[in-house]
């Protein structure tokens, strides 16, 4: 797959996968000293062992710089084309990271005997004290990089601007996906499901218009029909959804009984076919 050197040179919009392989071309963090595919059975135990070290000293480094959750929560790959990749960047810097880190290590290790020699030779095996030497140099090695990388601004993009893709879907419960959820969605702690759908989410699949003229026009006929719902009736619209019932409606937003919220109903039903036409 040949790229130019920026995407905006194509005269279409670019595929998901002429993305990933720009970005990991021009990126310095989706480096690899070697492809994983081509690594022997040794050199992937020896990569991965180095990994699990770092992987502690990385999470404890990464949540003081802004990662805003135990990786678990955030930890999702996807499989495409055979090939596995990480969805949300934080992990994803993470994981690549590691793997040169790792993978350099291996090198050394595997490399002339001098080499690694001179390497040993500078710890002393008998220091009582070697383990705890070992393990602050890591977290101040991994600590600098995250500093020169600028990792606190990238965590707080990531972070401000997170899709639903950013999360692990096999975590249950993952409370960072759901907290993501009602920021967007702007749903209540209590409400049953972890979404909201609005009028402006995606239809569901049995209502799917297949032209996209359609499926634009109706959404702009949608938006401006939400626009006349005062404050009330976005809840209620919101909780019908859900599907409370009008009793159970009504004893949320403080009614006596379900006459308003019948009333509003009628209301919302109205405009709704005025600006539709539905």
């Amino acid at each position: 797959m040949t790229l130019d050197t920026t995407l905006l040179d194509l005269d279409r919009a670019p595929t998901i996968l002429e993305m990933r392989a720009f970005f990991k071309k021009h990126d310095w963090s989706a480096a690899k000293i070697s492809e994983p595919k081509s690594r022997s059975h040794e050199d992937h135990e020896t990569v991965s062992y180095v990994q699990r070290i770092m992987d502690a000293a990385f999470e404890k480094e990464a949540r003081k710089r802004g990662m805003p959750a135990w990786s678990g929560y955030l930890d999702h790959t996807v499989m495409v084309n055979g090939n596995k990749f990480q969805d949300n960047p934080l992990i994803a810097l993470r994981d690549n990271v590691e793997d040169l880190v790792s993978d350099g290590v291996r090198m050394l290790l595997t490399g002339p005997d001098e080499i690694v020699d001179s390497i040993l030779n500078e710890f002393n095996p008998d220091d009582p004290e070697l383990d705890k030497k070992a393990d602050d140099f890591m977290h101040t090695a991994i600590g600098t990089m995250l500093d020169v990388m600028q990792y606190d601004q990238f965590a707080d993009i990531v972070h401000g601007l997170s899709a639903a893709e950013d999360f692990n879907p096999h975590l249950y419960p993952n409370f960072r996906a759901q907290d993501h959820n009602k920021k967007w969605y702007h749903t209540d702690s209590d409400i049953k499901v972890e979404y909201c759908p609005d009028p402006e989410s995606k239809l569901p699949p049995e209502r799917t218009i297949v032209d996209p003229e359609r499926i634009a026009i109706f959404n702009l006929m949608v938006e401006d029909y939400w626009n006349t719902l005062d404050d009330t009736e976005k809840k209620i619209h919101r909780l019908t959804e859900y599907g409370y019932s009008q009793n159970e409606v009504a004893k949320k937003l403080g009614y006596a009984g379900n006459s308003a919220v019948c009333k509003r109903l009628q209301k919302m039903r109205v405009k709704f076919r005025d600006a539709t036409g539905y």
